[in-house]
């Protein structure tokens, strides 16, 4: 039997045990806090390069909705989002070939990948996640296919886009043209009639003449830039149809019927809303821009005009490519990310046509009014040759057009002079 003695040194000894017990869980709170200070010290940040123009629409999307869903939905990730604008990107891109700065992710220009790729710059993401496929099952195909060099895919859409013919409904119908011009001979004759109407004006605005903007006017007359396996210019790019046109829009810019190209020259886009470009062909995004910058402009749009191959217009858009060696996890966690339907459809508000199948059926982007004509105009657009040198190409079309455009030089002998440069191109 127990005495009061031993009842109290036995009541003692729990309370002892007790307190020691609650001691040892006092004593795992530092460990607590290690296993915070390692979560904080797993906290990865990570670059994306992206040419998305200061505080237009889609970096305010990007900057402000969907980089902190992101971080909120993955809290040991931090998205350093840094822009360039498209050509500085691009060098900063080439340098990076070189043994420069790297990003994690970056947004590419769909002309790129090839080039990139052959650099050794892009992770082959079909053989580095095993859940590539089925992200790729959700995205839209023909987009799809301007990440795939060879046999792996080295990036995944980011969103697609054509051109399409703006035409500003005021000025042709003083102009007495009362409809957007749907052949390439009805739109010679509509800028001629604008320019009679509106001498300071002119017909149509071209902001460039690079390959972007002269390949829709060269396909559509039933031209070409290369052979059909890539492999030469000769007898594509100097071929009488590409001759043809480039005639005639040269004519046409001689007399003052199409302008926008040289510095100095009224803004495009804006020139066109204020009455000074009768038409343009341009993107989504400016839709955008009107009601952003120009409210009251009512845009109206049409297919590019058809020449005898029809209206042909190029393919545009973007692609995400992971360039990261020691982040790729967190980095295709980003990824899937931007081309999930949540965040496709937040872009797809702001003009940029989404890329995911689920987001193009969203009752919010089905919302938007614009959208069908350049769908439509997708459905002949083509892209421009998948060839590592197509940049270096694109700016030897860009300065012959320039002579021809700004010379008397003779077309012919100009276009046969960029087809020795671009066969070298193609050869090295």
């Amino acid at each position: 039997m127990m005495t009061k003695r031993g009842l109290l040194l036995s009541t003692v000894f729990v309370m002892l045990v007790i307190l020691s017990a609650c001691g040892s869980g006092n004593g795992n709170k530092p460990q607590a806090g290690n296993a915070n200070s390692q979560q904080a010290e797993k906290q990865v940040t990570i670059t994306f390069w992206h040419h998305y123009s200061t505080a237009s629409p889609e970096e305010k999307t990007l900057t402000e909705k969907l980089i902190p869903e992101f971080e909120k939905q993955n809290p040991g990730i931090k998205v350093n989002a840094v822009a360039f604008p498209w050509d500085e990107l691009h060098k900063k891109l080439q340098i990076s070939g070189s043994g420069g700065e790297v990003p994690d992710v970056a947004r590419l220009d769909i002309i790129w990948v090839p080039e990139l790729q052959d650099s050794d710059l892009l992770v082959p993401l079909d053989e580095e996640f095993s859940d590539f496929n089925t992200v790729a099952q959700g995205l839209l195909a023909g987009p799809l296919s301007t990440a795939k060099v060879g046999d792996h895919y080295y990036g995944v859409p980011l969103n697609t886009n054509t051109k399409v013919l703006f035409w500003n409904k005021d000025m042709l119908q003083k102009s007495g043209v009362n409809q957007a011009p749907a052949t390439m001979d009805e739109f010679f004759s509509a800028i001629t009639a604008v320019k009679a109407q509106f001498p300071k004006g002119w017909g149509y605005g071209e902001p460039a003449l690079q390959g972007w903007n002269v390949l829709p006017w060269i396909w559509s007359n039933g031209g070409d830039i290369l052979s059909p396996d890539y492999t030469t210019a000769d007898g594509y790019l100097n071929s009488q149809q590409t001759i043809d046109i480039i005639s005639k829009l040269r004519t046409a810019y001689a007399a003052g019927e199409i302008s926008g190209f040289k510095p100095g020259d009224v803004s495009v886009t804006e020139g066109h809303a204020q009455g000074s470009y009768a038409m343009m062909a341009e993107g989504p995004w400016s839709v955008a821009q009107f009601n952003t910058q120009f409210p009251d402009y009512k845009a109206n749009m049409a297919l590019f005009p058809a020449g005898s191959a029809g209206s042909v217009q190029v393919l545009g858009g973007e692609d995400l490519g992971v360039l990261s060696k020691d982040k790729k996890e967190e980095s295709w966690k980003f990824v899937k990310f931007m081309v999930s339907e949540s965040s496709q459809v937040e872009m797809g508000k702001i003009g940029q046509i989404p890329v995911n199948l689920a987001a193009m059926s969203n009752e919010e982007v089905q919302k938007i009014d614009y959208y069908p004509i350049f769908l439509e105009q997708l459905k002949t657009a083509k892209a421009r040759p998948p060839v590592k040198s197509w940049p270096q190409i694109d700016n030897v079309l860009g300065d012959t057009m320039t002579r021809i455009f700004l010379t008397d030089k003779d077309v012919k002998a100009e276009l046969d002079a960029a087809v020795v440069q671009i066969n070298k191109l193609l050869q090295d």
